[in-house]
């Protein structure tokens, strides 16, 4: 073990935690009805060239732009997975995602692995240090311009900049939040934009209607730039044509689900159409290139071979034989609706079942359960906790925390109104539960881990030491 780069690394996550808006000030934000900062992406290009870069020097990492509300991190899984394959002269394949499961570290990657931890920290500092040097002075677009970027936007900022240092001849960029102004956002010349399917989230920053929500989503869309989309509302489709029509780009393509003859590296019937969108901007990237490829066979083992950790992922635990782990990220109503299909299809009907659950701060929980009791899912025990680990990397300080436990304890009781004879159980951290649940079930048992992301991450580190 390298202790020099762990402790740096540390310390750079440490130092990476301080950039957090904290909780009180996102209320503030949601109370007043903001909105996204229109002022963000010039701050944004101001923060690149302090750097040392220009905004168009991004142009080089030829970026495949991928955003929407569900989907979009499975779509650049299979698009990395896709471009590994490609034949002829190997790639060097940059992906920027979010958000993390275990260590932050995983939202920066280079041929599908996260940055080693030295590397994190080298560019991190490059990053921290450089904004933070007296020369060249930063550019202020406003008075009240802050000299920083906060945490997405700093490790959107770190992404690009490692991913120029690094001459990667792609970068994957997952939108964070909407898109038109997206720290993610600040490409002039993508190669090729995908939009995954669209729901209502993030209501707070980007409105409450589907219509406003495509809004903001076809906001990475560029002159000249194709883009891809998956079939979507027709209120949604209209915005993004009008959107393609505004900033005078090719009419958007609407790509179908694949087959099921199509063999998927990732499960569940949703991500065929996930599938089929990373398809097509592959094949629109390599276009773009000028690249000859004589077959389709890297698409077939592109498909086949895609990872994306947290989502409809199945693992035995280390530690109990016949305790079976389904856990998946799904925070929005039609991401848990495709969640409960796929644990009800996949899950061994012989055994009983146990739900671990939390909703995020903003998120709706009665909503989500109330699709798990519609979809059919029954559990022996249902467990509640807050996304509480015990990692530096998972810190969070936009989120507040009741001691008292009030959310996850009312989260108990929706689930018991569906379903009484289920027992209920609430734990303070991630790791407690985890540890509730392998001391209650010796035998067969599968467990439901779903709600969060960040639930989701908290699980693999301790139930099953990685990703």
């Amino acid at each position: 073990m390298d202790t020099a780069s762990d402790d740096s690394y540390l310390k750079a996550v440490r130092d990476l935690n301080g950039l957090q808006t904290n909780h009180q000030i996102l209320e503030q934000i949601r109370a007043s009805g903001g909105r996204l900062n229109e002022n963000s992406l010039p701050e944004f290009g101001a923060y690149i060239e302090k750097l040392g870069h220009q905004v168009d020097d991004l142009n080089r990492l030829n970026v495949i732009h991928v955003t929407g509300t569900k989907g979009k991190g499975s779509t650049c899984a299979f698009i990395q997975s896709l471009l590994s394959h490609l034949p002829g002269r190997p790639l060097k394949i940059g992906l920027f995602t979010s958000p993390h499961l275990i260590e932050v570290r995983e939202r920066i990657q280079i041929n599908g692995y996260p940055l080693a931890r030295s590397e994190f920290a080298k560019y991190f500092y490059q990053t921290y240090n450089g904004l933070r040097a007296p020369s060249p002075p930063l550019r202020k677009i406003t008075e009240g311009s802050p000299a920083t970027p906060m945490y997405f936007g700093f490790l959107t900022l770190m992404a690009y900049h490692t991913f120029l240092a690094e001459g990667v001849d792609v970068a994957i960029m997952e939108v964070g939040v909407g898109g038109e102004y997206d720290s993610t956002n600040i490409i002039r010349q993508p190669s090729v934009c995908g939009i995954a399917s669209l729901g209502i989230d993030h209501q707070a920053v980007l409105g409450s209607t589907i219509e406003e929500i495509a809004w903001h989503k076809a906001g990475i869309i560029k002159r000249g730039v194709g883009v891809f989309t998956v079939e979507q509302p027709e209120s949604a489709m209209r915005v993004i044509r009008d959107r393609a029509a505004e900033r005078q780009a090719p009419p958007p393509t609407v790509v179908s689900p694949l087959g099921t003859e199509v063999e998927l590296g990732l499960a569940g019937a949703h991500q065929r159409a996930n599938a089929a969108l990373a398809v097509a901007l592959c094949r629109e990237w390599v276009r773009k290139r000028g690249l000859s490829v004589a077959s389709d066979d890297w698409i077939a083992q592109g498909l086949a071979e895609a990872r994306w950790p947290g989502r409809s992922q199945t693992f035995a635990s280390p530690r109990h034989a016949n305790m079976t782990w389904y856990v998946d990220g799904a925070h929005t109503v039609e991401s848990m609706a495709a969640c409960a299909s796929w644990f009800t299809a996949t899950a061994a009907r012989d055994r009983p079942s146990v739900m671990l659950f939390n909703a995020a701060h903003d998120r709706n929980a009665q909503a989500l359960l109330d699709v798990l009791s519609a979809k059919g899912c029954e559990f022996v025990e249902a467990v509640f906790c807050p996304n509480l680990s015990r990692r530096a990397d998972s810190a969070n300080s936009t989120v507040y925390y009741d001691a008292q436990l009030a959310p996850q304890k009312g989260s108990a009781r929706i689930w018991v109104a569906h379903s009484p004879d289920c027992k209920t159980t609430v734990m303070p951290t991630i790791d407690d539960a985890v540890a509730y649940i392998e001391a209650a079930y010796g035998g067969p048992v599968n467990i439901l881990v779903t709600g969060s992301l960040h639930l989701v991450g908290g699980v693999l580190d301790a139930a099953k030491g990685s990703v």
